[in-house]
């Protein structure tokens, strides 16, 4: 509103409530799961690279640990299952003719065995990638993963793979589907059981699933909506 008086003019807008305090419950609801949102994809990342871990010798039994708040487990899978967690090049004699290295402690599965992660308190958490390689360089094999992720009511499961060039070597396998896991287990393939395993990148923490971002999508849009329809609207009166 503009009111002229005594030659001066004074523009008057009506007091807008703040929407936080007088907003309507759908705007509230909007904005608490659009913060919700975000918080949950506030999550740290660990990388599982066994550097503390490095053994003597193979390893032929069931074998856990702790690292970076995650509980690792090696099964052997067949009375033929063994492993290896150290530097192959301390190791020449365990891998021949030779093994991939990446300089550090790495995972070598010499023969059947499994590889399964949990996250120390239960919590969910998910796969973001992992290095891996055929054990035995020069022996004309590929590689093959299985990857098997275990969430709420769903089991999920990829499979990796490497022809004999490229599986000489480690290479990095981003997996973008394992989120909300309570366990990741990677085993070899049926035909090709063994494989080399190192820095396996985990999220700890809750990621909104596609439901929640549209959730989250609806509320940006209806809390603008809200906006524009509560934008000030500007009148003028005129005195003769």
């Amino acid at each position: 509103m503009v009111h002229k008086n005594a030659g001066r003019t004074s523009e008057l807008q009506p007091a807008s409530p703040s929407i936080a305090q007088k907003g309507s419950p759908m705007i509230r609801f909007s904005m608490l799961a659009i913060a919700a949102a975000f918080s949950a994809t506030s999550v740290q990342a660990a990388t599982i690279d066994f550097n503390t871990q490095a053994l003597d010798g193979f390893g032929s039994q069931k074998y856990k640990f702790n690292e970076d708040g995650f509980q690792v487990q090696i099964v052997p899978t067949s009375i033929f299952g063994m492993y290896l967690l150290n530097d192959p090049s301390k190791h020449l004699g365990m891998c021949n003719p030779s093994c991939p290295s990446n300089g550090t402690t790495a995972y070598y599965g010499m023969n059947e065995t499994s590889v399964s992660f949990f996250g120390v308190n239960g919590g969910l958490f998910s796969l973001v990638s992992l290095d891996a390689a055929q054990t035995f360089t020069g022996s004309g094999n590929p590689l093959t993963l299985t990857v098997t992720g275990v969430k709420a009511g769903a089991v999920i499961t990829a499979t990796i793979f490497a022809d004999p060039q490229a599986a000489e070597t480690f290479s990095t396998f981003a997996l973008n589907d394992f989120v909300n896991l309570s366990s990741l287990t990677i085993t070899g393939g049926p035909e090709f059981a063994q494989f080399a395993l190192d820095n396996v990148v985990l999220s700890a923490g809750a990621v909104p699933e596609p439901a929640s971002w549209a959730l989250m999508i609806a509320g940006v849009g209806a809390t603008g909506g809200a906006l524009r329809r509560r934008r000030p609207v500007r009148t003028t009166v005129s005195f003769a």
